[in-house]
């Protein structure tokens, strides 16, 4: 947990959250980089406690809940446990490490220009997993969690546009691919997401959240792709052998 000793650096370089608390209450990453927290939030006339709350509960958030067996879940718990705990991550996440991408390659490049294409992959995943947890949501999932609550139906809602879940199954899977292979690609030209002696808090706080990202899609795309889409394509062959 954060302390009022510790230099916003060090903060943002242990928990990634702490980078969008920090812009929330106007505290800037670069000039006030070196600076203990208590001392930045003295300069701002903020509460040095009401800061170190909000990064606690950012911090409770991100580590969850008690732990869960996902195998043991229903399909529709299963459903809400990765719409709760991952689709949210990537809305939460996904902008404000976009934006600092921005900024970072803006005010940088001129050291490291890969920060330039790295700007350019973390929009283009922004943009890419906006639009997949959106056809999941509004889409896949309430096919599934219909098929799970009703043993009747065994055909796709009228507003479907697939006959058999394994169709759409498919194509998430893909686009699933398709992320990683964005995630890979940033490890690649950052050396690891090897934070550079010279960098920045921004600098710092991007590559902690871009590492800290890559380890819950790792997470998010296992529940999808290993778990529920599995048991729904069982669920449906099941459904239809009955008639």
């Amino acid at each position: 947990m954060p302390t009022s000793t510790q230099s916003i650096r060090e903060i943002v370089a242990t928990q990634p959250s702490a980078a969008r608390i920090f812009e929330r209450f106007d505290i800037d990453l670069c000039l006030q980089a070196e600076n203990p927290l208590s001392r930045a939030c003295a300069e701002l006339q903020l509460s040095v406690d009401q800061v170190l709350e909000k990064l606690a509960d950012a911090e409770a958030q991100e580590q969850g809940g008690l732990p869960i067996d996902p195998a043991t879940l229903s399909i529709e718990r299963l459903i809400q446990l990765i719409v709760r705990a991952h689709h949210q991550y990537v809305r939460r996440e996904l902008p404000g490490l976009a934006e600092m991408a921005q900024k970072l390659a803006a005010k940088r490049s001129d050291r490291a220009p890969e920060l330039i294409h790295v700007a350019e992959l973390v929009e283009h995943l922004r943009a890419n997993l906006f639009a997949h947890i959106g056809k999941e949501e509004q889409i896949l999932f309430p096919f599934i969690a219909q098929m799970d609550q009703d043993s009747i139906i065994a055909y796709p809602p009228a507003h479907a546009c697939f006959r058999s879940v394994s169709h759409p199954i498919f194509m998430m899977m893909q686009e699933h691919e398709a992320a990683n292979g964005i995630v890979a690609e940033l490890r690649h030209i950052t050396s690891d997401f090897e934070i550079p002696e010279w960098a920045c808090a921004t600098h710092t706080a991007l590559f902690t959240g871009l590492r800290a990202f890559e380890s819950d899609l790792k997470k998010h795309v296992h529940l999808e792709n290993d778990l529920l889409f599995p048991r729904a394509i069982k669920l449906e062959a099941e459904l239809n052998s009955r008639g």
